[in-house]
C-alpha cells in the first residue's frame, strides 16, 4: 500500500518538527487529497502512524481535489482510486496506460493545536 508509506513519512516529518516544543494538544489536521488517493487508506495509515504520539486522536479534515486524466486520444475523465489498477489507469477509449503517482496527491494544509504557554485558540 503506497499510500501508507506516504502518510507515515508525512507523520514522521511532522513529529520531527514538534521535537523540542511543548505541545499540549493537537486538535485537528487538514489534508488535501487527490481523488486517486484512497480516503480509507489515508485514515487507516494516519491511525496506525500516530498511535502513541501527540497526533493520536486529532480530528482529520480531508478536502478532495479531482484528478483530471487527459489521454493523448482526447479522452478526459476525473479518476478515483477505485478506477486504478495498482498505480495505473487504463484509458477506456484507446487502452493507453498512465501511471498515477499518489505521492503528489496528498498535502498537509494545516495543524491546529495548543502549545504550552500559549492561550488556546478562540472559536471562530
Amino acid at each position: 500500500m503506497h499510500e501508507f508509506g506516504i502518510v507515515s513519512d508525512m507523520v514522521t516529518q511532522l513529529l520531527r518538527q514538534f521535537e523540542g516544543r511543548k505541545i499540549r494538544q493537537i486538535h485537528a489536521l487538514r489534508f488535501r487529497r487527490g481523488s486517486t488517493f484512497s480516503p480509507e487508506a489515508l485514515e487507516q495509515a494516519y491511525r496506525v502512524s500516530t498511535a502513541g504520539t501527540i497526533l493520536e486522536g486529532a480530528k482529520l479534515i480531508i478536502e478532495t481535489v479531482d484528478h483530471q486524466f487527459e489521454c493523448k486520444c482526447g479522452y478526459r475523465q476525473v479518476i478515483s482510486c477505485d478506477e486504478l489498477l495498482g498505480h495505473f489507469f487504463i484509458c477506456p477509449q484507446c487502452s493507453a496506460t498512465a501511471e498515477i503517482d499518489e505521492a503528489h496527491d496528498l498535502e498537509l494544509l494545516e495543524v491546529t493545536g495548543v502549545e504550552e504557554g500559549l492561550p488556546p485558540p478562540r472559536p471562530g
